[in-house]
């Protein structure tokens, strides 16, 4: 009788315990909540309250002698903070949430911290604040560049320290490799780039063996479509996703990868999507696919380097300016460095991939959008009509060859091809403070990431709606458009960013920007240029997907879903010869 009577309260007790858990959660979630809400609003008002001191001409000095902490986006999950809304897959979701719950708040408020995993980290927002990110020499990308090769591109921690030396690393040896590096520039990494990126008679080089395949592609296309006899419709994404991938890969590293992997394009994109949740360490088991797809591409790369340096004895050569097995010099000169380092030959082949994911995977999807707009309903007609007519400019006389130099001269060309990054690029630039720092009034605790998320800035109402421009939220093919006030000039048309700095920034900033941009932009008005010449098109619709990931009509008007545009194209005859590179 009594063994039944403690059977029985042990079951009370243990049913009790199991509701109370979730109790106890629901609760501390709760409460979690009310705190942060309440300690945001009183950071807001004491915000509110700088702002009034400001309007009262209270000294500067006074304000910067007493800093404020920024305000802390509220969260409900204790240490999670908002990691898994920060995490979410939807591009710019969450910059689009902050940047309501900022301007909800009724206040102009260009810093704000949130909570991501135990971290904090401040995003800027002011143009004053990302230039200071830009050109402080007390903030470091050692965290970044330890995530970027161990988590997103697979390399070990051994392959990550030597391409990336820890700038606080202790022992003796590791700072005598940093100072050798830094005392001997012309063998450092910066310097393959400067001379074999940024050099413009080397990217001349690039984009011209990128062209002549990509047109050779285009006209490829054009007999398997049979466009000579009628109309076809192709979704222009899915279409430009592999041409335009696979002249880059040709370009940069020779064909010998393609041959050996006929798949490649396919391979890349999946590794593109599951890259940043590789990057901020979403666990394996959650996201099996973004790691398998890595390690299968590493795979093949590895394959690829292995054979393509035991075809050249061990060591790349540094002429001519392309062949076949590595491609371009840059991609030689890295594996040059790479060797001198001591990297493994998995390391090598996870840089490389990280390369091409570089020079890829916003070159692709930009063009279509640039494309999308031009050809879309909803931009006024006359815009591709003056596109066209800028291309036909560049065109030099009596054959087809394109001069590039012209054509990245044309004002509405560059301003379309600013908007298109300004409207869809999402860079965000990460770093970590290596001192404390006070930024516009706010204190900045040393060990706090500081983020600069270029969606956030270059989208901000106040900033570029000013002078009654059309809204941040639209695409406006003219937006970049200034009058040129050159001596002898007056009157004309100019494309500047000169006027946006810290607020447009697609390529990073400092002497951290990305080093292929000049490439990437000869990339993207190379092509716009070359599919405008080949073909006559009808815009059709937008795509995109639905929560199955099943591809659905979204109509002829651009939204923040739409994915991709459907075209249907016309062969008109015209071909490209690749521009010379002397």
């Amino acid at each position: 009788m009594s063994g039944s009577i403690i059977f029985s309260l042990s079951a009370v007790s243990i049913s009790h315990t199991l509701l109370a858990i979730p109790l106890i959660l629901i609760a501390t979630c709760l409460l979690t909540w009310l705190i942060t809400t309440f300690n945001f609003s009183r950071s807001i008002a004491e915000f509110k309250s700088r702002e009034t001191e400001k309007t009262n001409r209270i000294s500067l000095s006074t304000q910067q002698s007493n800093p404020i902490t920024p305000p802390v986006l509220p969260y409900a999950i204790p240490w999670l903070g908002s990691a898994l809304t920060f995490l979410n897959e939807n591009p710019g979701s969450f910059w689009r949430m902050l940047r309501a719950r900022l301007a909800h708040t009724g206040t102009n408020v260009q810093i704000c911290t949130i909570l991501l995993g135990g971290k904090r980290a401040h995003v800027v927002n002011s143009a004053a604040a990302v230039q200071v990110l830009f050109k402080s020499r007390h903030v470091s990308r050692d965290l970044f560049n330890h995530q970027l090769a161990t988590q997103a591109l697979g390399t070990s921690k051994r392959d990550a320290e030597l391409m990336f030396p820890s700038s606080s690393s202790s022992s003796s040896s590791e700072r005598h490799q940093r100072e050798r590096r830094q005392q001997d520039k012309k063998d450092s990494m910066d310097a393959v780039s400067h001379e074999f990126l940024l050099n413009q008679s080397a990217v001349n080089a690039l984009t011209g063996k990128f062209m002549e395949y990509f047109c050779r592609s285009l006209n490829e296309a054009d007999l398997d479509l049979d466009l000579d006899r009628e109309w076809k419709t192709v979704d222009l994404l899915a279409w430009m996703k592999k041409i335009m991938f696979d002249a880059s890969v040709v370009a940069v590293f020779g064909t010998k990868i393609l041959d050996m992997n006929p798949d490649l394009a396919e391979q890349f994109w999946k590794y593109e999507s599951g890259f940043l949740p590789r990057f901020y360490g979403v666990p394996r088991f959650v996201k099996p696919s973004a790691y398998a797809c890595r390690d299968e591409l590493l795979d093949r790369t590895q394959s690829w380097v292995e054979y393509v340096l035991a075809e050249h004895g061990g060591s790349p050569p540094g002429e001519p300016d392309w062949e076949p097995l590595l491609g371009s010099k840059v991609v030689r000169a890295r594996h040059r460095f790479y060797a001198r380092e001591g990297l493994s030959t998995r390391g090598r082949a996870a840089f490389d991939l990280g390369f091409l994911f570089g020079l890829a995977a916003n070159v692709v999807p930009a063009t279509n959008w640039l494309l999308a707009h031009l050809l879309s309903p909803s931009t006024p007609d006359d815009v591709l009509r003056r596109v066209r007519t800028e291309v036909e400019y560049a065109r030099r006389p009596r054959n087809d060859v394109v001069d590039m130099a012209v054509l990245m001269a044309q004002p509405l060309l560059n301003s379309v091809f600013n908007e298109t990054m300004r409207h869809y690029v999402d860079c965000l630039v990460t770093r970590q403070l290596e001192t404390d720092m006070v930024v516009d009034g706010y204190l900045l605790r040393k060990g706090d990431l500081i983020m600069a998320p270029s969606s956030l800035s270059q989208h901000d109402t106040v900033f570029w709606e000013q002078n009654f421009e059309p809204s941040a939220d639209t695409w406006y093919a003219e937006r970049f458009i200034r009058h040129d006030e050159t001596p002898g000039k007056q009157g004309g048309l100019m494309s500047s960013t000169s006027w946006c700095g810290g607020k447009f920034f697609p390529f990073g900033g400092g002497s951290h920007a990305c080093p292929g941009r000049v490439f990437a932009k000869q990339k993207i008005l190379g092509a716009v240029a070359a599919f405008l010449m080949q073909f006559d098109v009808e815009f059709v619709e937008f795509l995109g997907t639905d929560r199955k990931g099943n591809v659905v009509s979204l109509g002829t008007v651009c939204s923040s879903q739409s994915e991709a545009a459907v075209c249907r194209q016309w062969h008109v005859g015209h071909g490209w010869r690749h521009p010379r590179t002397n």
